[in-house]
């Protein structure tokens, strides 16, 4: 199943920005999330790839498409080349699209940052052939050898994609490159991302990254940190669960409820932060969408936004911790014409077969990804607010390009 290269591009029409910084001791990276209202719905936002530093202190401006990829600053070689990649924990692979591209589109490279291995004097030869496959589209070419850096979080010798052809989809994002945070089990290249680089080369004091998707000031609307955990972004303990098999971040739920009424039993899951919606298998999912009244209409449900107030609590247990779910966390509100439309956060898709935990999910629990003990943590979020509301064309197409890419996934 393939979408035109028009209809994948309809998706990025609303975009927010955000910033990243230290937190001022040790090896940690603090990536913050603000939004941005755009002036034209075609009109590219300007790159905010730039580092500024204040003693020990490093902010790096990074952007977020509708709260489904997120995306930010990293550079390749030496001397420093500075391009957008996007942050994936649906991906093992670190790609980047390369500056032989721009002589067969030199219009991408009129609006993007690509890397020239010819500049860097660390750069090394490997020449392997690869090809990525994702939910948006590909990208394909050979793999080479460089350091990189994200912030002041460096790296030597990694591996990684470097694309002379990608596809018109891809081409159309606003993101030089994908920066995979899985297991490298699941790498199309076929080697270390560079997350398990910094571990291995002690470039983060932990080997955990943990998301926190909601607003910390006037400014910023949500953490990525790489290296550690920042206390102030979630309430009570940390719950950890064991990852059952090293490929996705795939866990194990006991169990889905609406209100204390059983609806699945013990069934795998993943959280996935490049998702924005919650996906099922559609038996699950179609028995919460008929109690909670969803009128179908596709693979979406739309729910009566006056009875949204009225609406079950849905939640997960997650090693023995029951994690709710309310209405507002799970009804997308959806500008159409002049009015809104309310659509449920709950998807049925029975490839893969697993839950997929996202945004929904996501915001109001504060995920810990933690590599060293091969295990994934949830705590309640602060400030864990309800869903925006997003334009109607948008939510469609969300839900279009995420499903092509459920079908992309093998565990």
């Amino acid at each position: 199943m393939y979408l035109k290269a028009a209809e994948r591009t309809l998706l990025f029409l609303l975009f927010t920005s955000f910033t990243v910084e230290s937190l001022g001791k040790g090896n940690v990276l603090t990536i913050g999330l603000k939004r941005v209202q755009r002036k034209h719905t075609v009109e590219r936002l300007s790159a905010l790839a730039h580092l500024a530093r204040n003693g020990n202190e490093q902010a790096v401006a990074l952007q977020d498409i509708q709260d489904i990829y997120y995306y930010g600053a990293m550079s390749f070689g030496t001397p420093k080349q500075l391009v957008n990649v996007m942050f994936s924990t649906g991906s093992a692979d670190l790609w980047i699209v390369s500056s032989d591209y721009c002589a067969i589109n030199d219009v991408y490279c009129s609006t993007h940052t690509t890397y020239s291995h010819n500049v860097s004097t660390t750069y090394m030869k490997n020449g392997t052939r690869f090809h990525s496959q994702y939910g948006m589209g590909s990208g394909s070419g050979y793999i080479s050898i460089d350091d990189i850096a994200v912030g002041e979080l460096q790296v030597t010798d990694q591996y990684f994609g470097e694309a002379t052809s990608i596809d018109n989809s891809t081409a159309s994002t606003k993101f030089d490159g994908i920066f995979g945070l899985a297991y490298p089990s699941i790498s199309a290249i076929g080697t270390a991302p560079p997350f398990v680089n910094m571990i291995k080369q002690n470039v983060v004091n932990e080997s955990v990254f943990a998301f926190y998707l909601n607003r910390v000031d006037e400014k910023t609307e949500g953490e990525l940190i790489l290296g550690g955990i920042d206390a102030n972004h979630y309430t009570g303990n940390i719950t950890y669960t064991p990852v059952v098999k090293q490929t996705y971040w795939l866990i194990n739920i006991d169990g889905m409820y609406i209100n204390s009424q059983i609806v699945s039993p013990n069934y795998p899951a993943i959280p996935d932060s490049g998702t924005s919606l919650l996906y099922g298998p559609t038996k699950y999912m179609d028995q919460v969408n008929k109690v909670i009244g969803g009128q179908k209409m596709g693979n979406l449900y739309l729910v009566d936004c006056s009875t949204i107030d009225s609406l079950p609590n849905v939640s997960f247990v997650i090693s023995n911790t029951s994690f709710v779910l309310e209405p507002k966390d799970y009804i997308l509100k959806a500008s159409y014409g002049s009015g809104v439309v309310c659509v449920s956060g709950f998807v049925g898709s029975d490839s893969p077969d697993f839950y997929i935990l996202g945004d929904v999910f996501m915001r109001k629990y504060y995920t810990v990804f933690d590599m060293g003990n091969n295990r994934v943590g949830f705590a309640k979020a602060r400030n864990a607010g309800g869903s925006r509301i997003f334009n109607m064309n948008t939510v469609l197409l969300i839900l279009i390009i995420q499903t092509v890419c459920l079908f992309s996934r093998n565990v």
